[in-house]
């Protein structure tokens, strides 16, 4: 096995992980901020990635234009969802509460999968686009990859300054820090915690364009996203979004290398035996502020 070869690998790696740290990022702020693990948000992309390939094939649309259809959509479809489903159950204790929202979200899991796979199939679907390669040394690299990486940085860069220099982002960081203090200035905590469902559900579906570009999604194959989500998370801490992007990466590639030198099929399994021992070394975790 030639340093090629794993380069070549790692590369997909790199671009596998900063799409898993993109489904990380709404993730992180949803439960730092509405503290609600929101079981379907690996199955939104999912379904959200099916809805962007029937577009594409359909209307021929570009992802960008796919993109600014579906973000609004499903932002005001996930402030709908908190409103109406998510926080009447705040008024019940925190056992009924933590269990209602454990409800909820799974159920929406399987609701929207199995909607999904019967009006548009459970078969696999992607967005190919015609794009050219190019070598650099003995490594081949398409510009589709380029066009994600681009994408994964550029969305990354937004959330920061969004999260940094805005209103709504400095609310998020100051309920983040003193949620009590923050109500006493005058953030309506009920709003900010749907704003900010809404805006985390609205990353995943810009992720999804970008996820289905290079690999194929199915109605079903959203709960294990999920998971390498919560991983993400629990190892770069919850709302750092570089901690997330550096461990998507490293998941990313783990994944890659473990296919490679190992099985393929151990590559899954990978992100539970991280969060496992990262649970077992660092029990207390990890929590900062969105940055």
């Amino acid at each position: 096995m030639t340093i090629d070869t794993i380069l070549q690998v790692s590369l997909g790696g790199l671009l596998l992980g900063g799409l898993y740290a993109l489904v990380a990022f709404g993730l992180s702020l949803i439960y730092g901020i509405v503290r609600i693990l929101n079981f379907a948000h690996g199955t939104l992309l999912a379904v959200t990635g099916v809805v962007a390939s029937l577009l594409f094939t359909k209307y021929n649309l570009h992802p960008f234009f796919i993109a600014l259809l579906l973000a609004p959509a499903v932002f005001l479809a996930g402030y709908a969802f908190y409103l109406k489903l998510l926080h009447p159950l705040g008024k019940r204790n925190h056992f009924e509460g933590t269990v209602g929202t454990v409800l909820v979200t799974v159920g929406a899991m399987l609701i929207i999968s199995d909607v999904t796979a019967v009006l548009a199939g459970s078969t696999q679907r992607n967005i190919l686009m015609r794009f050219e390669s190019f070598e650099v040394g003995n490594i081949v690299i398409s510009t589709t990859q380029l066009t994600i990486l681009f994408g994964i940085a550029a969305l990354t860069l937004a959330m920061h300054l969004f999260l940094t220099r805005t209103w709504f982002g400095r609310g998020i960081r100051a309920v983040t820090q003193d949620p009590v203090g923050a109500m006493v200035c005058g953030v309506n905590s009920t709003t900010l915690r749907a704003l900010t469902f809404a805006f985390g559900s609205a990353t995943v579906a810009v992720a999804a364009v970008l996820y289905t570009m290079s690999f194929p999604v199915s109605p079903y194959m959203g709960f294990p996203l999920t998971v390498k989500a919560f991983t993400i998370i629990v190892v770069g801490g919850i709302g750092n979004l570089r901690g997330a992007l550096l461990a998507g990466i490293f998941l990313g590639v783990a994944e890659s290398l473990t296919g490679l030198f190992w099985k393929a099929e151990w590559a899954p399994a990978l992100s539970v035996v991280i969060m496992l021992l990262i649970l077992v070394i660092w029990p207390e975790g990890r929590s900062r502020r969105p940055a």
